[in-house]
């Protein structure tokens, strides 16, 4: 680092400090959010709203941000948005619809819609826009059992799941604890679309993306209902039937992270949305729409392990949560306990995965990350004080109903309600050269000339990285 960038990252530092900011404001007047949306509902910004300023004020090389963007929404990888924020203030973002080369390939994947169609869903996007989530659901499930955790709803972590879910109380699944669930160590058997049906079975093979549960009308009760793997046997989906099962060990799984929205349903009287809207989605100031299963005519399950709609810039405000350590306007929402448990995990020696989030290494430093199936992506630099999101194309299909209701029938799709991100929620392969968020996160992080910190709600420091990152 040269003398002159040493000396403003000590004048930055010192301003900083003085004006550290705290949790997010929320006006009362947020309006409420939209469980089950139709699809000519516009998406309402809430009145909260992030501030801006320069890269450079930030202590951040606006240069390696544009290459950071250029990686994540580069052509091909179907990118819809690509955010980076810093001290609690938007530092760089980049809207963008679907190329012409994109086009060619959702054309040839996807025949019954034409040219024309798929521009109307997939072309220009701006800071208004829905993206979706997939799997960084799963993360907002887990701050949402956080939560229970600090209402006193649910005791800790460390519970057995029996003493929520009362139907495991009596057979081998009764010592199953929150916490293994949480981290996918449940020992439970994966659950995966059984072929030709909208039914589910015991995968027969390892499961893709945690289990493609989307082909089902109930993907609750299976998830519910599995027994658990037996050590010594050998499954199909435990390393292809090659070795015996040895026990409970990490296995990705969607219906473990179902599994935990049932017991936050169990664990209260209130509808879970409701609820979710009240303690979570209210507070952070984000509008969220959550789709639910098909197991009842107007929506049954809410599915925790995917499937939040919102605007890039609300789905950021989990990274600030998580910077602010479960703060929210002086008001401790989730607990800190919880939070901090997630933090102490990604500092393990490699460390991979715990609590509902990942922790993708890039650039030597270890991010908490909240992805998704097409590269969805709420990666946040703790130390630093950075968040990046990223968001895939998107589009809702509401065949079936004008409600936010997953119904799926791949030979049906006139009768279908799914979510069509790109590129892999419309059929269309990944292709050789797919999106790669470590690379996008290595960059973000050379983009960083003074290390930062001026957002812990109990404990305000700063410090300044010598060696120039």
């Amino acid at each position: 680092m040269s003398l002159d960038s040493f000396r403003f990252c000590l004048v930055f530092l010192m301003f900083t400090f003085l004006n550290a900011c705290g949790g997010t404001e929320v006006s009362p007047e947020l309006p409420p959010i939209v469980t089950i949306g139709a699809p000519s509902t516009p998406p309402i910004v809430p009145s909260v709203v992030w501030p801006e300023a320069s890269a450079q004020s930030q202590g951040m090389s606006a240069q390696k941000l544009e290459e950071a963007a250029a990686m994540a929404l580069r052509d091909g990888t179907f990118g819809q948005a690509f955010l980076v924020i810093r001290n609690g203030k938007i530092v760089f973002e980049r809207y963008r619809g679907i190329s012409d080369l994109e086009l060619q390939s959702v054309s040839n994947f996807n025949p019954q819609l034409s040219k024309s169609a798929i521009v109307e869903r997939y072309g220009t996007r701006n800071r208004d826009s829905l993206a979706t989530s997939w799997s960084v659901a799963k993360s907002f499930t887990s701050i949402l059992l956080g939560i229970a955790v600090e209402q006193g709803t649910i005791a800790s972590p460390q519970d057995n799941v029996s003493r929520y879910i009362s139907e495991w109380a009596s057979d081998a699944r009764s010592t199953i604890t929150l916490k293994e669930v949480l981290d996918m160590r449940s020992g439970l058997v994966p659950i995966c679309a059984k072929s030709g049906t909208n039914q589910l079975e015991e995968c027969r093979t390892t499961p893709s993306g945690g289990g493609d549960l989307v082909y089902a009308d109930d993907q609750m009760t299976p998830c519910i209902s599995r027994p658990k793997a037996i050590p010594g046997m050998n499954y199909g989906w435990w390393n292809g039937g090659r070795s015996a099962y040895p026990g409970p060990s990490f296995l990705y799984s969607n219906c473990d992270t179902m599994v935990l929205s049932k017991v936050l349903v169990n664990s209260r009287s209130e509808d879970f949305l409701k609820w979710s809207q009240d303690s979570l989605f209210h507070k952070i100031g984000m509008k969220a729409y959550w789709w639910k299963d098909n197991s009842r005519p107007q929506g049954g399950n809410v599915l925790g392990y995917c499937c939040i709609d919102a605007t890039p810039r609300d789905f950021a405000r989990l990274g600030e949560l998580l910077l602010n350590r479960g703060v929210v306007s002086n008001q401790q929402i989730v607990s800190r306990a919880y939070i901090e448990s997630i933090i102490q995990a990604s500092t393990a020696p490699n460390a991979v995965y715990a609590s509902q989030f990942w922790f993708p290494l890039a650039d030597g430093r270890r991010f908490i990350a909240a992805q998704g199936f097409d590269g969805q992506t709420i990666a946040v630099d703790i130390a630093r004080n950075i968040i990046v999101v990223r968001m895939s194309l998107y589009h809702p299909f509401f065949n079936a109903s004008e409600n936010r209701i997953y119904k799926f029938r791949p030979n049906d799709i006139n009768n279908s309600n799914w979510i069509g991100s790109l590129p892999q929620g419309m059929g269309v392969p990944i292709g050789s050269d797919p999106y790669n968020d470590r690379r996008v996160l290595e960059l973000v992080s050379q983009s960083v000339t003074c290390l930062l910190y001026t957002s812990d709600a109990a404990d305000e420091r700063s410090s300044v990285d010598l060696g120039g990152r």
